[in-house]
């Protein structure tokens, strides 16, 4: 494979989303790992291979079916308006088809090990993540097209994926833990992604696809955004003041901080006369916020606090 083709597959593939995913995912896992003293390396491996292919499936599909609102979309960024790699011709339409097959042929014999080795709810874990993904932009759903993309999402990386990473493990409904955990996470990743349509506003509503940006307007799509930050501040509130995670609970005060300061932009941008579609300090800091709801639960479930 030359050189700049092995490039074009890197960029494709999109590596900056796949972290946050993993971490949601550890948390699940090491939850089980917390609750029911269950966890086993090789599920825990062999599982987020597979999801990791579905995420790949996902994220190339995106690509393969939003060609002509990224192609017409002068606003991308690292964040939003795809990859670019088939609107740039460095991919072709047929090899990325291709790949998402591939992805799924792996994901199938992955599932079917670990179907036949551990549990039989492995093949409804995988099953639901498959259609999660590719409901987002595939036809017949195109969830994204229809006004439920930002929910699509908001679930797949949150409630889907810790509790794919704690069913994994363990298949039983002891899934207090994980849930807790899960619904903050939702709010800040819902409030995350609806701002992420802001930059693929005109090109979207140009083409027809009717996500919660296009339908709601900018001011709107924006006030729900801040809505879901908050919420996101509610939970993190209610696990300083229960301790829930023990002594790691206490920072969650770094949360608040930092969704003070969203709320803080976000005020400024509903009060905005013109509400611009370049928004890349906000997505970035909105973006960042996330991984707190990861990143402190691993701190106690790694018994590191």
């Amino acid at each position: 494979m030359k050189k700049d083709t092995l490039f074009s597959w890197l960029k494709i593939t999109r590596f900056q989303f796949y972290p946050m995913t993993w971490l949601a995912y550890t948390v699940g896992s090491l939850c089980s790992f917390k609750v029911l003293n269950n966890f086993d390396l090789t599920t825990y491996i062999l599982g987020y291979v597979a999801l990791f292919l579905i995420e790949f499936a996902t994220v190339v599909s995106n690509e393969y079916f939003d060609y002509e609102t990224d192609k017409i979309n002068n606003n991308y960024s690292q964040f939003t308006g795809g990859s670019r790699m088939i609107v740039e011709g460095k991919i072709t339409l047929n090899q990325a088809k291709n790949s998402i097959l591939i992805a799924f042929v792996l994901v199938f014999l992955l599932g079917t090990i670990l179907t036949s080795k551990y549990n039989i709810y492995t093949f409804f874990i995988l099953s639901a993540g498959a259609l999660l993904g590719l409901g987002y932009t595939v036809p017949p759903f195109k969830l994204s097209y229809r006004g439920l993309g930002e929910i699509d999402v908001g679930v797949t990386h949150s409630f889907y994926i810790v509790l794919a990473g704690f069913l994994l493990q363990s298949p039983t409904f002891n899934l207090s833990l994980p849930l807790i955990l899960a619904i903050p996470l939702f709010f800040a990743i819902f409030g995350a992604i609806i701002l992420g349509g802001f930059p693929d506003y005109e090109s979207d509503k140009e083409t027809g696809k009717r996500t919660l940006t296009v339908i709601l307007g900018k001011r709107n799509a924006s006030l729900i955004s801040l809505i879901s930050i908050f919420i996101s501040l509610i939970f993190s509130i209610h696990i300083i003041y229960s301790s829930i995670l023990g002594f790691a609970s206490i920072f969650f005060i770094i949360v608040i901080v930092h969704g003070i300061m969203i709320l803080y932009f976000l005020l400024n941008l509903l009060m905005a006369n013109t509400i611009e579609s370049r928004i890349d300090k906000l997505l970035q800091m909105s973006l960042s916020y996330i991984l707190w709801f990861t990143l402190i639960p691993l701190l106690y479930l790694l018994n590191i606090f």
